[in-house]
């Protein structure tokens, strides 16, 4: 396996795209896909239908949408599942849970013959940023709902979905990773000031935070369904959330297991989950106050003009 080299990573020649490793002096962390200036996930070429993933990731910006296609964009472990199944019963009027999983919906992982071979309308999910979408969601101007979650419990729901797929580093290297962006979809404050800058005043985009779903759903439910123009009832909202509370969520995700339905993606042995703990606050039981100091150092200044605010505790 290719190592750094003068403290740079070196590309490996791979069969579908330049490869970066991104492992540590320990030979701890990501093997990734270059593309557009951003970090990607390496994908086995098993996982790949036709092409290259480069390529594929590229036919992503000629994809074909409709009007009423809604995308959920989030930086990955910020609330992106919890989110894909309150939207999927709100646009659809049910409360059934859906059968399919969010990676067949994901943008990042069906690409554009996916993506058009969706019925409409189109529930569609993302981590990339707005600038690696298909250019009909600014052209069409398609009604997007952006999830964000405070950077500390992100980081921790990473490194335990990381730990549970192939990364062998300690937690104190991948809060390293974390922060200079060198994993997958790179940095969580790269990923939301790009999204800042690229965003038009013209573009629709709900801005939510995790912390506010679990403090007050009810409010943030009703406001998402304003937002898509949906007519709802207080009693539906209600029987919504409690359909997707992280309880029910995390009993379907084990009913999906007894009847074959998993990504495929969890390492043998290791319980992965996309639904670990769901709670605000959670980085305080990994962090010591060092590195919770160094995190606070880094992150507010790679943040401090952006006006987001984030909720640690409550």
């Amino acid at each position: 396996m290719a190592q750094e080299r003068d403290g740079k990573p070196q590309v490996i020649p791979f069969d579908h795209g330049d490869i970066h490793d991104l492992t540590n002096s320990l030979g701890h962390g990501f093997q990734c896909l270059l593309y557009g200036g951003l970090y990607l996930p390496r994908s086995p070429p098993s996982k790949i239908k036709g092409g290259n993933q480069l390529e594929n990731y590229k036919s992503i910006k000629a994809a074909q949408l409709n009007i009423d296609d809604v995308v959920v964009c989030a930086y990955p472990k910020c609330g992106s599942h919890w989110l894909f199944e309150v939207l999927g019963m709100l646009t659809t009027g049910s409360l059934h849970h859906r059968k399919s999983l969010l990676r067949d919906q994901m943008i990042d992982f069906i690409f554009k013959d996916g993506i058009e071979s969706l019925p409409p309308p189109r529930l569609l999910a993302t981590h990339l940023p707005l600038r690696m979408l298909p250019t009909q969601v600014a052209e069409k101007r398609l009604k997007c709902i952006q999830i964000r979650r405070n950077p500390k419990d992100a980081c921790v729901s990473m490194y335990n979905n990381a730990k549970n797929m192939t990364y062998e580093g300690t937690f104190a290297e991948f809060t390293e990773a974390f922060l200079s962006g060198k994993l997958p979809y790179g940095s969580y404050h790269g990923y939301l000031t790009s999204w800042a800058a690229e965003v038009s005043p013209e573009q629709p985009v709900f801005y939510l935070y995790y912390e506010d779903m679990k403090v007050n759903p009810l409010k943030c439910v009703k406001d998402m369904a304003r937002f898509l123009d949906l007519d709802v009832t207080d009693k539906f909202c209600e029987d919504l959330i409690e359909a997707c509370s992280f309880k029910n969520l995390k009993e379907k995700e084990a009913r999906h297991k007894q009847e074959g339905i998993d990504p495929g993606i969890w390492k043998k042995g290791a319980g992965g989950t996309f639904y670990r703990k769901g709670e605000i606050g959670d980085w305080k039981n990994w962090f010591t106050v060092a590195e919770n100091e160094r995190f606070d150092q880094i992150w507010d200044e790679k943040m401090k003009n952006s006006g987001m605010k984030f909720i640690y505790s409550v």
